[in-house]
């Protein structure tokens, strides 16, 4: 699960011991999950293999990347947390990867672009994103200094666009027509939604947020 047309930085990898600072790093508690920022250590072998698996790389739009354990934990590292997020999902209380975020800051328009992520090989329901994208959503706003957060999505993939559409957050803003080439060459439309941190460009009305399932 993924938006569509975007590219996860792989440029400019760093050392892990370069990794962002404790005071800089997302972290944030709620009643069956923990989000916060990802850290070298978090990689395993099997969050290597579902960060390579070939569905997942679909819905990014992505060719192969074959990250070994190595290169993936570098890679993590990269990111500084103030322009660029890497931001994982852990159920609550067996701390299971389940997803992330990927957010890119453009400081100077106090903008983001998002990119979402999902172990390919469990069932991720829209309670989960919803659970961790609100109080994530308020903390960029609030203390990371986002005024604005959008998202591309492919039209294809319906069980993204469920999870973020029909939400007290999300405005839909435009579909772009053939958008992006497709790994098999085809074109692609992609949906374009956004988050605002101002109230009024909000959605007047949003479904209450579903139940989670344990």
């Amino acid at each position: 699960m993924s938006t569509g047309g975007f590219r996860i930085p792989l440029h400019g990898v760093q050392p892990a011991a370069a990794q962002a600072s404790p005071a800089a790093r997302v972290h944030i508690e709620t009643p069956h999950l923990v989000t916060r920022s990802l850290l070298a250590s978090d990689v395993t072998p099997e969050f290597a293999q579902w960060f390579n698996d070939a569905q997942m790389l679909q819905g990014l739009n992505l060719a192969p990347l074959n990250f070994s354990v190595d290169g993936l934990r570098a890679f993590v590292a990269s990111f500084d947390n103030v322009q660029h997020f890497l931001i994982g999902i852990f159920s609550k209380p067996q701390g299971q990867l389940l997803g992330f975020y990927n957010f890119s800051v453009a400081p100077q328009h106090r903008v983001a672009t998002l990119t979402l992520g999902a172990d390919p090989h469990i069932k991720i329901g829209r309670e989960v994103f919803w659970e961790s994208w609100f109080p994530l959503c308020d903390e960029m706003f609030d203390h990371r200094g986002i005024d604005k957060i959008t998202s591309r999505v492919l039209t294809t993939n319906r069980k993204l666009l469920f999870a973020l559409i029909d939400t007290e957050h999300f405005v839909y803003e435009a579909t772009l027509k053939q958008e992006i080439a497709g790994k098999d060459g085809k074109r692609l439309d992609v949906m374009v939604l956004s988050c605002f941190k101002d109230l009024s460009l909000r959605p007047k009305k949003a479904s209450p947020a579903p139940a989670h399932h344990a």
